[in-house]
């Protein structure tokens, strides 16, 4: 194994982390870690490595009972198209199978594949004591034993010994997100590892070169971690582990992009590629479609207001006209002659009149009366018609009131007639 082994010492933590790379499977076996006495090696704790054949997963977790967990199995390329399933039990060969990506959904138990990862999660729902026991990833392999990794899932009835609030967390490009990882016991030290990379702990400033700050809160024993200047690379599986658990993180990195509508500038996520997962983001499109529709349906009201206006007008003016038409169905337009006489008639009788150029006074408006009628008998006591003549009836509109104002002018003043103003004349038949 020289070569691919590196070991690294933190003293102010009294502890040093070892880093095995391009694992094989036959690097699977015991390891024990060891210190130097006297220059004597003296024994420490035992490590079982188990390196499976393209399957990996994490070794132990611990879920309060009640609550929900997500497993990620890990595949090599070459069994993207293959059956995967959980099976539980001590071995693989005897495990009973729980779900199958096949058939995705069993009980509170659900599998989704994602092969362009190259990653199938399992997620455990309303999880109790009773669900505490070994499990497997498995690979189906036609005509020959499958694949798998081990793991052991512990459900407690109090506070686990290391835990996340949230599995699932997202971040955008260029900003940050922060994950707290709860302990229970401080004895051990906490590290985070991206899944397929290497691990940082409290004195790292760095995780495969992406800038990370880690904190260890030993008054709230909460490990926090927080991962800056976020990129689309940083999306994945993380875990925060101490010596006897690991908990999987998984970090979606969406693409940040700006649009425009109504002159706003509004932030839009691009969905990442997280696996089994459903990313969050604002829907710009169905806001954008509903100002369309607002604008739309407003514009409509006004123009249907609009005509509303106009028929009511037309309709309005129509029956304006027919009422003064049923007033006076006989009504003939005239121009007034100076030579002729004329008779204004009010509700009693009949004024005789002389002709405006004999000295007579001129119509007023207050010499008239609109729409007037009356017996003929007061009529002829008026006029000194003689009993039994022909009479003649007429009915005069004035069309320039002004020409009529002007004949009287040299006579005495005369109010100008009104023009709305019906004036009715008698006259003899000889």
């Amino acid at each position: 194994m020289e070569g691919k082994v590196s070991v690294r010492d933190y003293p102010d933590q009294r502890v040093f982390t070892l880093t095995i790379n391009n694992l094989t499977a036959e690097d699977s076996g015991q390891y024990s870690c060891g210190v130097k006495i006297d220059g004597r090696p003296e024994s420490g704790t035992w490590v079982e490595l188990s390196v499976t054949d393209g399957v990996s997963t994490v070794g132990d977790m611990a879920v309060q009972r009640g609550g929900s967990v997500t497993i990620p199995c890990f595949y090599g390329d070459r069994y993207k198209t293959h059956v995967k399933y959980l099976c539980r039990g001590d071995y693989r060969d005897s495990c009973s199978p729980i779900v199958h990506s096949d058939s995705p959904q069993e009980g509170n138990v659900s599998i989704r594949d994602d092969p362009d990862q190259q990653v199938f999660t399992v997620t455990i729902n309303n999880l109790t004591t009773g669900d505490s026991d070994r499990y497997w990833c498995g690979v189906e392999i036609s005509g020959d034993s499958d694949v798998g990794a081990l793991l052991y899932l512990s459900v407690t009835d109090g506070s686990p010994g290391l835990s996340v609030e949230e599995q699932v967390v997202t971040g955008v490009e260029g900003d940050s997100v922060s994950v707290q990882c709860r302990y229970r016991n401080d004895y051990s030290q906490k590290i985070w590892c991206k899944i397929g990379g290497s691990c940082a702990s409290v004195n790292s400033r760095s995780l495969d070169g992406r800038p990370v700050l880690i904190r260890n809160d030993r008054v709230n024993k909460v490990f926090s971690v927080t991962m800056r200047g976020l990129e689309r690379k940083d999306t994945g599986w993380y875990w925060c582990a101490d010596r006897d658990h690991q908990i999987p993180v998984h970090i979606t990195v969406n693409q940040t992009t700006t649009a425009t509508i109504n002159t706003e500038q509004a932030t839009v996520l691009t969905p990442g590629s997280a696996p089994g997962l459903t990313p969050t983001g604002a829907n710009d499109k169905e806001q954008s479609s509903l100002v369309q529709l607002t604008l739309y349906v407003g514009l409509g009201l006004l123009v249907l207001l609009l005509i509303i206006i106009i028929i009511t007008w037309k309709v309005r003016d129509k029956h304006k006209k027919k009422m003064v038409k049923n007033q006076h169905p006989g009504s003939t337009e005239m121009t007034l002659n100076p030579d002729h006489e004329y008779a204004a008639v009010d509700r009693t009788g009949i004024i005789e009149r002389a002709p405006p150029d004999q000295g007579g006074p001129c119509l007023s408006p207050d010499d008239a009366g609109i729409g007037s009628s009356f017996p003929t008998t007061q009529m002829d006591e008026a006029a000194s018609v003689e009993p039994g003549a022909d009479v003649t009836y007429s009915s005069i509109v004035l069309s320039d009131p002004e020409q009529v104002s002007s004949r009287c002018s040299s006579h005495r003043p005369a109010v100008t007639p009104a023009s709305d103003v019906v004036y009715s004349s008698v006259t003899l038949k000889h």
